[in-house]
């Protein structure tokens, strides 16, 4: 009598021991893996050389030598730079696996946060390898780069994490710091819009106003304010030089502009010119962006539209139902698949129009990729299944390609934008798969509707 649960006690300390021996394992392989990444940072630098530049008493944060170069400029509002001034202290090579570390914490709290949101218990190993597949090089760049758009992610699951708990200051706090350190999560506001966020909005708001005040402490009142001016033209008002000299830009604007106009490649100044011309017509850059802006606004416009059409995320509790009857067991999920996928097509709508999309943007993907392989794993239909395989499509696809030898061939496939037709696909599944849990939906609540009328009839 007394085997079974000695059995099951052994099982459970040898199962311990594994996960202890794992989570060594890992942690070990993360450590390590740190002093790879930083030896060739590339964006990390720029902000550790504008930290320093801060240090010494310059306050010019956006002139072309303040960081490192006319290229490799600092293009952060003023209270990115403050805020992280400790670092700036630091030794590099310190400051740069410190920076590393918060990255990995980063990703980890993302992981964490799509565990609540979706369920552990649907987050099974398979849907974890098809994530990892599907995303997993977008991770190793941006850690090679050292961006600080790990951290806008993170900040924006937390946002709908703690938005969709009604602790609208926390998400309005994330938001805002996502805000401020990149501009595209604007393009998410509407979407809280239509899910009746208004506290949180009016915080998100406030709060913007508050964190970019603040480093008036340091810069006083009248210099901070001609530094946000100064941003706002050489960041957002005048980036043309960027989208030349810059990453090459994955979004529609992008996109169109390869394919539509002569990209003159040899005006880059860094000498970073071996790209290969694909474009069909010749074009004016004008024309293309009047298309992109056009396009931009019905493909919004559409996705704001599907999202209202499905209602507001506390409009009555038939959504939740929908995502205990896909097999959500004891109540662990947050949210119902619907509102889960819904954020995820207006992340991958914001990589789509957004005036310029950098391949390590392309993180935010963790979020539309699990939800998209949990709910068709869970879904025992044929668009289910469909969008299953088309998400294994996906993994094979980002998993296959940047293996591929040579630097022509990597360099083609970036012009070509393989990336952005996999955003474009992500986003068709997407929709696709909202569709057919709304019509499930309304297929079993229409017996409900019938039944008091058939019980008065005599």
């Amino acid at each position: 009598m007394s085997d079974g649960p000695q059995a099951g006690l052994a099982q459970h300390s040898a199962r311990r021991r594994r996960n202890i021996l794992l989570l060594f394992l890992t942690v070990v392989t993360l450590g390590i893996l740190g002093f790879v990444f930083i030896r060739h940072l590339i964006d990390f630098p720029v902000y550790y050389a504008a930290g320093r530049s801060l240090l010494s008493g310059r306050t010019d944060l956006y002139s072309p030598d303040f960081a490192a170069g006319r290229v490799m400029d600092y293009r952060y509002p003023p209270f990115f730079l403050v805020t992280l001034v400790p670092l700036w202290l630091l030794p590099y090579s310190v400051a740069a696996y410190i920076w590393y570390l918060i990255e990995i914490l980063e990703i980890i709290g993302c992981i964490l946060i799509l565990r609540r949101v979706i369920g552990s218990e649907r987050l099974t190993w398979n849907v974890w390898l098809i994530t990892a597949l599907a995303v997993g090089q977008y991770y190793v760049m941006v850690l090679h780069y050292g961006n600080a758009h790990v951290m806008v992610v993170f900040l924006l699951f937390v946002a709908f994490y703690f938005a969709f708990r009604e602790r609208s200051l926390l998400a309005a706090l994330a938001m805002a710091f996502a805000i401020t350190i990149k501009l595209t999560p604007l393009l998410l506001l509407p979407y809280f819009a239509l899910k009746a966020k208004r506290k949180f909005l009016l915080l998100t708001g406030a709060l913007l106003v508050v964190i970019n005040l603040a480093p008036a402490a340091y810069f006083g009142f009248k210099q901070n304010s001609d530094l946000l001016k100064s941003w706002y033209g050489n960041v957002v008002a005048g980036q043309e030089f960027h989208e030349v000299n810059g990453p090459i830009n994955l979004s529609l604007k992008g996109q169109l502009r390869r394919y539509s106009t002569r990209v003159d490649y040899s005006q880059r100044v860094d000498g970073d010119v071996q790209y290969p011309a694909i474009n069909v017509a010749s074009q004016s850059s004008e024309q293309t962006d009047v298309a992109w802006m056009i396009i931009s606004a019905v493909v919004f416009a559409s996705a704001l539209l599907l999202v209202w059409k499905g209602g507001r995320a506390g409009d009555g509790e038939s959504a939740v139902g929908a995502s205990s009857e896909s097999g959500r067991a004891g109540g662990r999920s947050l949210v119902p698949d619907q509102a889960a996928l819904e954020f995820g097509l207006m992340i991958c709508v914001g990589l789509l129009i957004g005036p310029l999309t950098s391949k390590i943007y392309f993180i935010a993907l963790l979020w539309p990729v699990a939800c998209l392989a949990s709910v068709s794993m869970s879904q025992a239909t044929a668009v289910a299944r469909f969008a299953y395989r088309s998400v294994l499509v996906v993994a094979a696809i980002n998993c296959a390609l940047p293996l591929l030898p040579g630097r022509l061939v990597q360099r083609l496939l970036l012009v070509l934008g393989v990336d952005f037709y996999v955003n474009c696909l992500l986003s068709a599944l997407t929709v696709v798969l909202i569709a057919s849990l709304r019509s499930r939906q309304k297929r079993s609540a229409e017996p409900q509707m019938q039944a008091p009328s058939a019980a008065r009839t005599p």
